[in-house]
């Protein structure tokens, strides 16, 4: 434990802790956690499974505490949407399960074909954000795509959040709407995964717990800036994020 503390406090450790509190600040807003995350950690020499592993903790974490929140401020129904969580849970299981499996040149690939797929869906979608929506023209939910983004976010997840934001969106939520039903996905998909990678003994605590608390500093911080995030701007950030995102996963594929 002492030693656990000293990793802690440390400088790695305050490094640790600034890069969860930015990826959770940018996967609050435009659900682009791991576009910070993963890359910052990668850079500071962590293996790539620990890297995913220390990721679906922190994001989980982040995740459970905007859930919390939006149940107290009665948000959200956690019966209502109690399936939902079921089969993202799955999806994180059976991603994490892959994972293991896979190479990191596979699970590159794989990534990047999702982000390339989600690009073109967002840059041919005209209405895209609609903020005004009702919530009686809300359109029924296709849980095959939650699951099967689950199944990514577990495995991988750069993107995974933005992928649900835009799927939330197409089916004309409001903003808000879409990164709270994101974030109970979030939290799902990254539980289950998480406690998959925990059982096969590859969790770091001295790295996950730093990037855990400034994960949910950062969540709370992005939660009180959403409000003031005008519509054209998420019209041109989405696509940008998603583009960068593509960059950075073709780039690991031709190293």
């Amino acid at each position: 434990m002492e030693i656990l503390l000293q990793e802690w406090v440390s400088v790695k450790g305050f490094v640790l802790f600034t890069i969860g509190l930015l990826a959770a600040i940018i996967g609050v807003l435009f659900g682009a956690a791991g576009f910070i995350l993963m890359p910052s950690m990668l850079l500071v020499g962590i293996p790539i499974h620990t890297t995913v592993a220390v990721n679906k903790f922190a994001t989980g974490i982040s995740a459970l505490s905007n859930v919390v929140s939006f149940v107290i401020k009665g948000h959200l129904s956690l019966e209502k949407y109690a399936s939902l969580i079921m089969v993202s849970s799955l999806g994180g299981v059976f991603g994490a399960f892959l994972a293991i499996l896979l190479s990191e040149k596979i699970m590159n690939v794989v990534a990047c074909i999702s982000l390339i797929f989600a690009f073109i869906i967002v840059l041919c979608s005209n209405k895209l954000i609609i903020k005004g929506t009702k919530e009686t023209q809300e359109q029924p939910i296709n849980k095959l795509i939650p699951f099967a983004i689950s199944i990514y976010d577990g495995g991988f997840g750069p993107g995974s959040a933005l992928m649900n934001i835009t799927y939330f969106l197409k089916k004309q939520y409001i903003y808000l709407k879409a990164v709270e039903l994101t974030r109970i996905i979030s939290f799902s998909s990254c539980t289950g995964a998480f406690l998959y990678y925990y059982f096969t003994g590859i969790v770091n605590w001295g790295i996950a717990i730093p990037v855990a608390i400034g994960s949910i500093v950062g969540s709370f911080l992005g939660l009180k800036i959403i409000p003031f995030i005008k519509t054209k701007w998420i019209q041109v950030i989405l696509p940008i994020i998603f583009f960068f995102l593509i960059v950075q996963v073709v780039s690991d594929l031709i190293k």
